[in-house]
């Protein structure tokens, strides 16, 4: 007798325990079939902007939105992403960059979940953008590679960058000055051997929305063993005056430079040319400023051992 009574307590629970989650469920559906008064905060998303335009700034992210929806559009707002576009072509002129769009309860409507809804107000009621022209102009690369040679060695030709000039799009006010962009800091220290990689430009400030292309250039270093060498040249006298002789001392100079090995038997007197040039000549000194006018490509480091040398004129 006592199992009879608690089997059937337990189907007595059962029912009224259904009952009750039809009944709660029933509450829940006609709620739902009410309007709901809501006030959510969306955000904003831009589209349609115009080809030759940049969006640089805009006073608001999200907009507070009250309006009056079906309990069922308010519930799907809560698991689907709701937002407000704007459509940037279509937004009114305040000044050269600065731009506006005026909310309007009346026409304007939400996307998502409650594109139904009847909106009253928005918060706040207008939104301010600024639109900069898209500009774009070739500028020069400049490198902030260091190299640091290993005793012996060296480069005739140094670092090489290719391409030399890149392109680079943004907005007209921040890069109408933009004389050049830069490689990203490197150092190569004791090198013996020639490099080849690529690497990455950058500017010295930061640009919003600035575009270089390409965003890597490639560089290049070859690199060769140098000994010194020196030679000793006849001096040459140009632009003397007609009236009379000049006469300098030495009349040779001597020249110190490095070179690769494959070259150094190459060299002669000849390959070089030394002038002093009398238009330069200073009234109140008896010397003159040798100048090197002429030298092989393949010599790197070149100097004089001789800083200036004596004149007389003779008349």
């Amino acid at each position: 007798m006592p199992e009879k009574r608690n089997k059937f307590r337990k189907i007595n629970f059962r029912v009224f325990t259904i009952i009750l989650v039809i009944t709660a469920l029933t509450s829940i559906m006609l709620k739902l079939n009410k309007d709901f008064s809501f006030k959510v905060k969306v955000p904003i998303a831009f589209n349609n902007l115009p080809k030759d335009k940049l969006l640089k700034e805009y006073t608001a992210d999200k907009i507070n939105v009250t309006g009056v929806a079906s309990g069922y559009d308010y519930l799907k707002y809560r698991f689907y992403d709701q937002y407000f576009e704007i459509d940037l072509s279509k937004v009114k002129r305040k000044d050269s960059t600065l731009y506006y769009y005026d909310f309007d309860p009346e026409n304007d409507r939400l996307n998502g979940s409650l594109s139904n809804s009847i909106l009253k107000a928005y918060q706040p009621d207008t939104l301010f953008v600024v639109m900069d022209t898209n500009y774009e102009k070739k500028v020069r690369v400049r490198s902030q590679v260091e190299l640091t040679y290993s005793p012996g060695y060296g480069s005739l030709k140094g670092l090489e960058i290719k391409p030399d000039s890149v392109l680079v799009r943004g907005p007209k006010s921040s890069i109408d000055t933009l004389k050049a962009v830069y490689t990203l800091p490197e150092r190569f220290k004791d090198i013996k051997g020639s490099l080849n990689d690529s690497i990455r430009l950058t500017t010295r400030t930061a640009i919003k929305q600035l575009e270089i292309e390409p965003r890597y250039v490639k560089y290049s270093l070859n690199v060769a063993k140098f000994t010194e060498g020196a030679l000793t040249v006849p001096l040459q006298l140009i632009n003397v005056p007609a009236q009379v002789t000049a006469k300098i001392f030495p009349k040779r100079v001597k020249l110190i430079f490095n070179v690769n090995f494959k070259n150094y038997d190459r060299l002669k007197p000849s390959d070089f040319k030394v002038v002093c040039d009398f238009n330069k000549i200073d009234s109140t000194s008896t010397t003159l400023t040798p100048e090197i006018v002429q030298s092989p490509s393949y010599v790197r480091d070149l100097r004089l051992a001789e800083k200036t040398v004596q004149y007389l004129l003779v008349k």
